[in-house]
C-alpha cells in the first residue's frame, strides 16, 4: 500500500492507495488521532522500518510508536486521545472540610496548620497541611509574622 498526495482542496489530506486506482483511503493530517492510528497500523503491518514509518507521519523518532502502541493496547482508539491536564478526580477539599478547619481554628486558636491536620487525620480526613494552610489563608485566619521590635 503506497501513500499518494493528491491535488485535493484540503492541503492536509493524503490518501493510502489500495489494490486498484479507485480503492483509496483518505488520511487527514490535521486529525491527530487519525494520523497516530494510521502510523500504528502501517508500522505494525508493513515490513518497513518503524523509524521510516514514523517519519512519514511526522514523528522524528520511533519513541511515539511504542508510546502510542501501549496506549492503544490499554484503551483502544480512545487511548490515542489527549487527556486533559489537571486533577482526574474530585477535590478532597469539600465545603464540609473547610467548615471543620475554620471551626477548629476558632475553637482552639493556639493550633497551627500541622496540629489541625493531625486532628483531621484522626477523624478520617485525608488532607495535607498545605490544604489546611490554604483554607486558613483564604479566610484570613493566618497570623502575619511581624518583625521583632528592638529594645
Amino acid at each position: 500500500m503506497a501513500q499518494n498526495n493528491t491535488d485535493n482542496n484540503e492541503e492536509n489530506m493524503t490518501y493510502i492507495q489500495g489494490d486498484t486506482p479507485k480503492r483509496r483511503f483518505p488520511i487527514n493530517f490535521s486529525d491527530r488521532i487519525q494520523v497516530i492510528y494510521e502510523m500504528l497500523r502501517k508500522a505494525t503491518l508493513s515490513r518497513e522500518p518503524i523509524e521510516d514509518v514514523c517519519e512519514q507521519f511526522g514523528f522524528s523518532s520511533k519513541r511515539p510508536y511504542y508510546y502510542y502502541l501501549d496506549k492503544f493496547k490499554e484503551d483502544g482508539i480512545m487511548g490515542l486521545k489527549k487527556k486533559k491536564p489537571g486533577p482526574k478526580e474530585p477535590s478532597k477539599r469539600t465545603e464540609q472540610l473547610e467548615k471543620k478547619i475554620i471551626k477548629l481554628c476558632f475553637n482552639r486558636p493556639s493550633l497551627n496548620m500541622y496540629d489541625i491536620n493531625d486532628i483531621l487525620k484522626k477523624e478520617g480526613y485525608d488532607v495535607s497541611p498545605t490544604t489546611v494552610s490554604r483554607v486558613l489563608n483564604e479566610h484570613g485566619l493566618t497570623k502575619k509574622k511581624r518583625k521583632k521590635e528592638s529594645k
